[in-house]
């Protein structure tokens, strides 16, 4: 075997068993929370008989269902899985699809790591990039056991659409492959929309710096991308939604900004006889762009405002601030924590990419801007929504592998204290794991004790054992604490009013009024929906997701019955309103 794949599997097999080893040892997965068990609860509800084109998830917003904007492509896989362990383990079946599947998305990362970083960087640095990898944190984030949502897929995606890109200069196959896998990253999330920019754009400027050599390439990808989000939408949805627009997945939307992104190529390519000079082809694709994206706008002025346009804005600012990820970098960062660590290395290995694009010899250097173009759409993300750090944070390796690389030789060559100390110091530099070992150390020698708390925090509440009673009684209609609904409708066959997903916002103003409005206005919602219970985490306000909501006075109203034991993690209140 080449001695690359035995890298690959090498590394992947090492990282494996350090993200698998606490459920070995422990026999049992962590807990499944948040989009994870939504996931789960997506693709058992696919495995059950739902219809593919059905992503509605019926014990959300209860008694009515949740519309999901979330694609199949994630909940396919997983759904397979489940049907495969379902024989062996029968019940336990979706927890062993979420152990496995992440693992196996892993394997896709390695791989492709490896092949782009020897494509950009060398052969030489392709191990320190596998050796960096091990140490990112983003690895351990995004690939543990029980991590199903679909951001892991998306850094598969983006690294792919890297090398595409790359390889797809000179060869009209590799160039159609981008656009099949632009098009299919949109298909699953629009968090990879900067990703897919930097597609188009890399195939733009190929055609402008070379239009004869670069035209079948630029052909083939704005064609099969264009062909590729129509097949998405035509595979994915009901024939009555095909013409709905929609902002925050795959729809009408987007499947005419991709053709009109193919036109616009078409329209260049023919007109190559009179754009003879770069100015002109960059002059003719800027207004062609300009029109095209105006002509979007028109169609669809609600998504002038991002994915969550259509979002109720007093919804928004009740919703939003509760998800610390999707807060601006600079925001997020001012809070010491020890969780500052994840903001190193994206930083300084976009430094490192950039240092090494001005570095390499010239007839390299494409490959490097290439790369580099990449690393700042994503590092907009970043800036803009914390979470972005995950994709940023692999996709700048190859940049420190390459001076790893160069440190490592100098050493070889001259063998002495200062050279190993050098390779030493820019190892740890882009070490994720250092970095967060070193903070949190400092961060618990110096922070304040936190204050003692009168119940179990969060972890306690999210522990899978915490929902055995819950699960016990008779199926219902549940208010709950926001941030444990999905995994409320992964443990338990109850339906709850929200899981929190923003195109329920009906279940969303109901849990306002529920918590914020006084005690007739709680009633009201809870005679509507017809709720059984009052479910939340003991130690932490049921409203305490909602940002702005007033402290909730209803437990000591007597239609509200408790029914858990004071000390239990996980509070149960039956709803009995002949009180």
């Amino acid at each position: 075997m080449e001695r690359k794949w035995v890298q690959v599997f090498l590394v992947w097999a090492v990282i494996a068993f350090a993200l698998a080893f606490t459920a070995l040892i422990s026999g049992s997965a962590r807990s499944i929370t948040g989009d994870d068990a939504m996931r789960l609860v997506e693709a058992v509800d696919l495995f059950n008989g739902q219809s593919w084109f059905d992503t509605t998830q019926y014990r959300d917003n209860a008694p009515f269902g949740g519309p999901m904007h979330w694609s199949r492509l994630v909940d396919a896989p997983l759904a397979l899985l489940i049907a495969v362990f379902t024989p062996f383990v029968h019940q336990a079946a979706p927890y062993w699809a979420a152990f496995v599947w992440p693992l196996l998305v892993l394997l896709a990362v390695v791989a492709l790591l490896a092949e782009l970083t020897e494509r950009v960087a060398g052969a030489a640095a392709r191990l320190p990039a596998l050796a960096l990898l091990a140490m990112a944190i983003a690895i351990y984030t995004e690939f543990s056991p029980g991590r199903v949502d679909h951001h892991n897929v998306q850094i598969a995606l983006t690294l792919a659409m890297i090398l595409a890109s790359l390889q797809g200069r000179y060869r009209t196959g590799w160039a159609v492959a981008a656009g099949v896998l632009a098009a299919t990253g949109l298909a699953i999330g629009i968090e990879v929309l900067p990703s897919v920019i930097a597609t188009m754009a890399c195939f733009t400027v190929y055609w402008i710096v070379e239009p004869r050599r670069s035209q079948p390439q630029l052909l083939g990808f704005a064609a099969s991308f264009a062909l590729a989000l129509l097949l998405h939408l035509l595979v994915a949805s009901p024939v009555q939604t095909w013409l709905t627009p929609s902002c925050d997945a795959l729809s009408a939307t987007y499947v005419v900004a991709g053709v009109c992104y193919g036109l616009s190529m078409l329209v260049v390519v023919v007109a190559s006889p009179i754009l003879r000079q770069p100015v002109t082809r960059l002059a003719a694709l800027t207004v062609l762009g300009t029109l095209s994206l105006a002509i979007v706008i028109w169609l669809f002025p609600e998504c002038r405002n991002g994915p969550y346009g259509n979002l109720d804005p007093d919804l928004a600012n009740i919703l939003m601030p509760a998800i610390g990820e999707a807060q601006p970098v600079w925001i997020w960062a001012a809070q010491a924590r020890p969780s500052v660590a994840l903001i190193i290395v994206p930083v300084i290995g976009m430094a490192s990419v950039l240092l090494v694009t001005a570095m390499v010899p010239a007839h390299r250097r494409w490959r490097w801007m290439v790369l580099a173009g990449f690393c700042l759409a994503l590092l907009v993300v970043f800036c803009l929504q914390v979470r972005g750090f995950r994709l940023l944070n692999i996709a700048v390796l190859p940049g420190p592998a390459w001076l790893i690389a160069h440190a490592w030789a100098w050493f070889r060559a001259r063998q002495n204290l200062a050279s190993a100390a050098l390779v030493s110091a820019t190892v740890l530099a882009f070490s994720g794991a250092a970095h967060w070992s070193l903070i949190s150390n400092a961060y618990a020698a110096f922070a304040p004790a936190p204050a003692a708390k009168e119940g179990p925090d969060l972890m306690a509440c999210v522990d899978p054992s915490a929902y055995g009673p819950l699960a016990a009684l008779p199926p219902g209609r549940m208010m709950s604490y926001l941030l444990i609904g999905p995994q409320l409708l992964l443990e338990t066959p109850h339906a709850i009013v929200s899981a929190g997903y923003h195109r329920n916002e009906g279940g969303l103003r109901d849990m306002v009024r529920f918590y914020g409005g006084g005690e007739a206005e709680a009633r009201a919602v809870a005679s509507e929906r017809g709720l059984d219970y009052l479910v939340f985490c003991r130690g932490l306000p049921p409203n305490s997701a909602l940002t702005g909501v007033p402290d909730f006075p209803g437990l000591a109203w007597p239609w509200l019955v408790r029914i858990s034991p004071p000390e239990a993690a996980l509070q149960i209140y039956s709803i009995d309103l002949e009180e």
